[in-house]
């Protein structure tokens, strides 16, 4: 199911204090963090959980990390600026220490141009052929331990999902207008009252839920992977992330919620309408999956250099834009007929990627090169996954489009053989079924998605 128009509705003004300079691809960013103290309580968990649970969740200082991106054709990107982390609270570096960390830019890394090729075969295929880049990509640097380490697991269980409200402050001194507004906090276009706001169940912006469930055996002391999911339009959030092969996989599962029908990652799902799209390169999907992120990280034991997001439908778009918006807080991601918009905010560097499309798709189409009869999408503001598959060929330094197979239990899996093995690339094209589809006859590619986050090594 594509993304259906969002429809703005009338809110309550809520502002709190949250401004700073833009991010730039390429450019020190130094962003501060500022989403501030989680307190919601929540309500009954989702998948059987009964009563509320109270939580108070921490401020911590985000850390802070300059996104020197890989851009261009044999491009050398600048160092990271250090941002300083704000709220109070101690900067989400290994051990929980205070401060901000930065971000170093990659060395002369050469991007890669034209079309890839498609499908699978054990030869190599698309247009040109090359082996992965000599040039250093630096990935975001998160390694270690978060600060919610040793803490008492308050507001989850390893039996179901609970579900908790998270306030998401709202940006002064800057709009998504001008595209100046920091990726912590909601412009005042997306906040109550703005021409984007979107309201459903007492919830908008500024205050959303999403839901946890903790592995089995949880221990406070033994840092875990998270996997952020998300599905399709029309379901009643928020999901519960399962769906791709996480499961008892010995990750933290976030289920994530959207407001109205869809996720507000962007296109007209985003903005309400077609001429407001442009707002969306400030829109609000990133300030909530860094607020679900610290909140997560604060008051659990998270590994860092291990966090993922992934989603079929609309959750797979929500997938692909946080993999370029959050690159430098995420690890990698996977999608399911999901794609690339237009207006997003900057891309913060490369990303491991593994991607599932349907060549039947006519909802979310895989669109331009692959599929040049396939004309732009104003409503869903994007070419197609196409799209965003070249993006990360180029923002992860591969060279040359070559592919070769990527597992032989997954045949319709091709790999770029040119990427750094730090950020592969894997594109599924499946050439039966259609929309939000993952299986192919008797194969189901959601069984190949954690076992590729999980083997994804730690970036340099």
């Amino acid at each position: 199911m594509n993304y259906l128009r969002a429809i703005p509705w009338a809110a309550l003004v809520v502002a709190v204090a949250c401004s700073s300079a833009p991010s730039t691809v390429g450019g020190s960013s130094g962003m501060s963090a500022s989403a501030g103290a989680s307190s919601g309580s929540s309500g009954p968990g989702n998948g059987g959980a009964s009563g509320s649970v109270s939580t108070t969740g921490s401020s911590s200082g985000d850390t802070s990390v300059g996104s020197g991106t890989s851009v261009g054709s044999g491009e050398a990107s600048g160092a990271g600026g250090t941002g300083p982390t704000s709220g109070g609270g101690s900067g989400a570096s290994p051990g929980g220490g205070t401060g901000s960390t930065s971000g170093v830019g990659s060395a002369g890394a050469t991007a890669a141009s034209g079309a890839g090729g498609t499908g699978a075969g054990s030869g190599a295929s698309g247009a040109s052929s090359g082996t992965a880049s000599s040039g250093a990509i630096a990935g975001n640097g998160r390694h270690g331990m978060s600060p919610g380490c040793g803490l008492a697991p308050a507001g989850a269980t390893s039996n179901n999902f609970t579900n908790h409200k998270l306030p998401i402050p709202e940006c002064t001194g800057c709009t998504a207008t001008a595209g100046n507004c920091t990726r912590d906090c909601i412009a005042p276009e997306f906040a109550p009252g703005g021409e984007s706001d979107q309201e459903a169940g007492g919830e908008n912006f500024t205050n959303r839920d999403f839901s946890i469930e903790l592995p089995n055996d949880y221990s406070t002391t033994t840092p875990y992977p998270v996997f952020m999911g998300g599905g399709g339009c029309g379901g009643g959030p928020p999901q519960n992330g399962n769906g791709y092969g996480i499961n008892e996989t010995g990750a933290i599962q976030i289920g994530l919620g959207y407001l109205v029908r869809c996720f507000a990652d962007g296109g007209s799902a985003c903005s309400g309408q077609q001429k407001l799209e442009p707002l969306c390169v400030n829109g609000p999907e990133i300030p909530y999956v860094r607020a679900v992120l610290k909140w997560v990280e604060s008051n659990f034991c998270v590994d860092l250099s291990k966090e993922f997001i992934g989603g079929g439908s609309s959750g797979g778009w929500e997938a692909m834009t946080a993999g370029c918006g959050d690159a430098d807080q995420l690890r990698g991601f996977i999608s399911v007929s999901g794609g690339k918009r237009e207006h997003q905010w900057p891309c913060m560097g490369p990303m491991a990627a593994l991607m599932v499309v349907n060549g039947l798709d006519t909802a979310n189409p895989i669109g331009q090169p692959d599929q040049p009869n396939v004309a732009f999408n104003t409503d869903l503001d994007s070419y197609g996954s196409a799209h965003e598959r070249l993006d990360l060929l180029s923002r992860n330094g591969c060279v040359g489009t070559a592919t070769t197979m990527y597992d032989p239990a997954y045949p319709d899996c091709a790999k770029y053989t040119g990427c750094p093995a730090d950020f592969p690339v894997i594109w599924c094209d499946i050439p039966m079924g259609g929309h939000d589809n993952t299986r192919d006859g008797n194969t189901d590619y959601t069984n190949a998605m954690w076992p590729f986050l999980s083997s994804l090594p730690s970036e340099p």
